[in-house]
């Protein structure tokens, strides 16, 4: 009688592990479907490719960014503070850079933002050529002589930055 008590309860674990077994064994390989289906998605992902920037339209929103609409006494009328304009500018240009322009060309008084009245920066003519050469998958860089009556010949290093999804003006150098 014991021994067959003892077949019962073995039968008995055995099913009940052939159960847990077979949702195992599901668990396991759905599991496995899903790392397979990550890096079958981390593959594709890395294989896409990142279209080069569309360094004028760069060029040309990072300035328009810069010169705001001023009233009389040079007061911005779209922006209260450096904050503010810093944010709308890195939408286009890197933090260290968004933060040497306002540095540069607004100050901060009296509640209110203010343009400093000066010439800007020698900057990128679009209608002139220009070399573009590429520094690695995220990075570009322009090279453009140029020459104008206030600045002379000049040539212009510019370097665009894919970060976020997206293309920005990482810094430029006027040499």
């Amino acid at each position: 009688m014991k021994r067959y008590i003892s077949f019962i309860v073995m039968a008995g674990m055995l099913s009940i592990t052939a159960g847990c077994g077979s949702d195992v064994a599901k668990l396991a390989k759905n599991h496995s479907q899903i790392v397979l289906s990550s890096i079958d998605n981390k593959a594709e992902a890395k294989t896409i490719a990142i279209e080069k920037p569309d360094v004028e339209k760069l060029s040309n929103e990072l300035m328009n960014r810069i010169i705001q609409d001023t009233n009389q006494n040079f007061q911005v009328e779209n922006f209260n503070t450096k904050a503010e304009i810093n944010k709308h500018l890195q939408e286009v240009a890197s933090e260290d850079l968004a933060t040497n322009i306002i540095d540069t060309y607004y100050e901060e008084r009296e509640g209110s933002l203010y343009l400093i009245p000066t010439e800007l920066f020698p900057w990128m003519n679009s209608e002139k050529p220009y070399e573009l050469n590429q520094v690695n998958k995220f990075e570009y860089q322009l090279l453009q002589e140029t020459e104008s009556d206030l600045y002379g010949t000049y040539t212009i290093e510019i370097n665009f930055l894919y970060e976020n999804n997206h293309w920005i003006i990482e810094n430029f150098k006027i040499n």
